[in-house]
Order: structure tokens, then sequence, then C-alpha cells
């Protein structure tokens, strides 16, 4: 076939409407993506996020060691008096922070970084391949950590 048919035939495909790529939405491109790189790019943003939410945890455990009969300051006033009468954490409230702390950091920082981020971005890059073997089992498993989480961060309402 020559170029000028082969142009000539991408002309009425073009007329027709045949050729034009539909992009996806916002939510389909970002959201809820099979993408296995955007999956990682999803999975770092929650995992930074919940770093700093157990940091947080230990901000507050190394505190209670330090000053163990002080208020702690800025958001000491803000915490329930069940967890700190006064802005004084409570003991009660320290060992459910110090088992918080240690379950964020394993369930919710480590092993979604090393799984989810390091296995979605760097593995199918290092072996050559295009996407993942089952796209929307992965995208399942960024979302099935949402409520996980929701569901480990809820024991810190229970008495």
């Amino acid at each position: 076939m020559s170029s000028v048919s082969v142009h000539a035939e991408h002309e009425v495909h073009e007329q027709h409407g045949h050729g034009h790529h539909h992009e996806p939405s916002f939510i389909r491109k970002y959201i809820f993506s099979t993408d296995h790189k955007t999956i990682a790019k999803q999975f770092m943003v929650t995992t930074l996020f919940f770093l700093m939410v157990g940091g947080l945890a230990a901000l507050l455990i190394r505190w209670k060691i330090a000053y163990p009969d002080q208020a702690v300051p800025i958001i000491g006033s803000l915490l329930p008096d069940s967890w700190a009468a006064e802005g004084v954490i409570q003991p009660g409230f320290y060992t459910q922070l110090l088992t918080m702390h240690g379950a964020i950091m394993l369930f919710l920082v480590i092993i979604p970084m090393v799984n989810g981020f390091i296995g979605n971005f760097a593995i199918p890059l290092m072996i050559g391949t295009d996407d993942m073997a089952l796209p929307t089992l992965n995208m399942f498993s960024f979302w099935l950590n949402i409520p996980a989480a929701m569901l480990l961060m809820g024991g810190f309402g229970l008495e």
C-alpha cells in the first residue's frame, strides 16, 4: 500500500469520526485508575498521610515520657477529657496511643509502602511489562486499604 493511499484512508476515518480516542474523565483516570503507576502514587499519598498520623502518635508518646504530668502544648486542649484531662495525657490513652502507633506504622505505612508503592511502581518497570496481570484487582487492593484504615483508626473512639 502506498503512503498516499494510507494518508487518504486516514482522512476518511477522521471524517467519519473514527480514529478519535475518548479521553477518560478525571475520576476514571486518577481516582479509579487501573494503571499501576497511578495506583502506586495513590498508595504513596495515603501512606504519607498515615505516616503523619503515626508520627503524631509517636510525638504524643514521647511527650508523655518526657513530661508525664504536663499538658501537651497546642493540641492538648483540643483532646477530649477522657484522653487528656486538662491537656495531660491519661494512662489509658497512652496505652492506646502506643498500640495504635505500632498498628498504624506497620499496617498503614510499612506494608502499603513496600507492597503497594514499590510493588506497583518498580516491579512492572523492572521486568519490562506494560501493566500488572490483574489491573482491576490491583485497583481494588488500594481501595480496600481505605476501609481497613477506617476500621483500624476507629479503635481510637472505643473505650
